[in-house]
């Protein structure tokens, strides 16, 4: 869930809204002090399916979170979790909306069950904070349909929800980070902020407070430490350039979650985008994480969203580039280049030409690579591609390997990571 969304225009009204709330996820049940035996069961019952959705073990969760709805059908907390356990289940698959309907049917309940509680117990910070996060993954959900007005509704309705609970509670680490998530993203989109602003009262974003309180959850949150954990990882990647500092945050999650897809994609994404900026990473690691990845998915089944497979491969012909072994990159780079040869398809396909066009020089077919660096101008840039690739035209490459000056990750639309 680290990587998104689109580069101008509507798309990047998703990439606040989507993940934002994609990752507003698993939130501490705001139960009062008084630690009732049901309160308790509540409490430990959520934090099993929490920690299967993080093992990807879809199933057993599934029965904590319909067993939460048996015992406890006046809280939203059994709602909630299984809305969450159908969007994470469908999240990387080809066919993630037939998932998002079913999440949409059991948000919707958690969020009216919240408003029933709401409505008898003004104070309940519970009934906020799964009313709250039951929105927001609503929004995801929108988001991703590019149902634009819908996403701000969410959106809207969450961020009020999330300062309400924050308001009746500010000992509940917790809430920090859903509304660090939100300080974070929202500080790095303006336009989109000033956007939703036209129709919607929603605060500007702050990104300092945003990682403040991020750090908070991690090291005081109960239910969200491991995601506060995630989200400062992507604050780190796709605003800060802080690669070596998301690795250290997220290599321990990848051993301890190593079926974690989204752990895996994040830190495939640390690696790469350091790569990137700076010329050397251990580019070992990165295709190990890969390999990982992809065996895993073939292991279980999946039946991924192409760009997220085909993602991968990319990053392993990059890869398999910088290691020396054109051979192999070659052939990967090339595959992905002509399946995303539509101009807008990918923000990979002018350093995709760019590496191709470094391999011809390479191996003496200088028209070739001459071909491939002229192909580089027809498509956007994560970084200065277009004007290595017009130094490129004038004299070939002869392996002193020119920086790609990346300047930002975060460009992506809703289905492409």
């Amino acid at each position: 869930m680290f990587g998104f969304w689109c580069k101008e225009g509507k798309g990047r009204y998703g990439i606040v809204l989507a993940v934002l709330f994609s990752l507003f996820f698993l939130q501490n049940p705001g139960i009062a002090r008084d630690r009732s035996s049901s309160q308790t069961s509540i409490e430990d019952e959520l934090a099993e399916a929490i920690e299967l959705i993080f093992q990807e073990n879809y199933q057993e969760a599934d029965s904590v979170c319909s067993s939460l709805i048996h015992q406890f059908p006046g809280h939203p907390a059994g709602y909630f979790m299984k809305g969450v356990l159908l969007w994470k289940q469908g999240y990387y698959m080809k066919n993630y909306d037939s998932f998002n309907k079913r999440a949409l049917k059991w948000l919707g309940k958690a969020v009216k069950v919240a408003k029933k509680n709401i409505k008898e117990n003004p104070k309940d910070a519970s009934a906020y904070f799964f009313g709250g996060g039951a929105y927001g993954y609503e929004g995801s959900v929108y988001a991703r349909r590019k149902s634009w007005l819908k996403t701000g509704y969410a959106a809207f309705r969450g961020i009020r929800y999330l300062e309400k609970a924050m308001q009746l509670d500010s000992t509940l680490y917790d809430i920090y980070y859903g509304s660090g998530l939100y300080h974070v993203l929202a500080s790095h989109q303006p336009g989109v902020v000033k956007w939703i602003q036209k129709l919607l009262p929603i605060p500007s974003g702050n990104a300092e407070l945003g990682v403040r309180y991020l750090q908070m959850a991690a090291k005081k949150g109960k239910f969200t430490n491991l995601a506060a954990l995630a989200g400062l990882a992507m604050a780190y990647v796709y605003y800060d350039e802080r690669y070596d500092d998301a690795i250290q945050l997220l290599e321990p999650l990848v051993e301890r979650y190593p079926r974690n897809l989204d752990f895996n994609t994040a830190l495939i994404n640390a690696y790469f985008y350091k790569g990137l900026t700076e010329g050397t990473v251990n580019w070992d690691r990165l295709l190990a994480l890969v390999h990982h990845t992809e065996n895993y998915v073939l292991r279980r089944g999946y039946s991924l969203d192409p760009w997220w497979s085909d993602k991968l491969e990319f990053i392993a012909g990059y890869s398999l580039y910088m290691k020396g072994q054109f051979a192999l990159a070659a052939p990967l780079l090339k595959e992905y280049c002509d399946k995303y040869s539509k101009k807008g398809a990918s923000y990979l396909t002018g350093l995709g030409y760019l590496t191709l066009g470094k391999m011809a020089d390479l191996a003496g077919q200088r028209q070739l690579a001459i071909r491939y660096y002229k192909k580089v101008q027809k498509y956007e840039a994560m970084g200065n591609e277009k004007q290595l690739a017009a130094q490129l035209l004038t004299a070939p490459f002869q392996g002193e390997r020119p920086l790609v000056r990346f300047v930002g990750a975060y460009a992506e639309l809703p289905d492409r990571p």
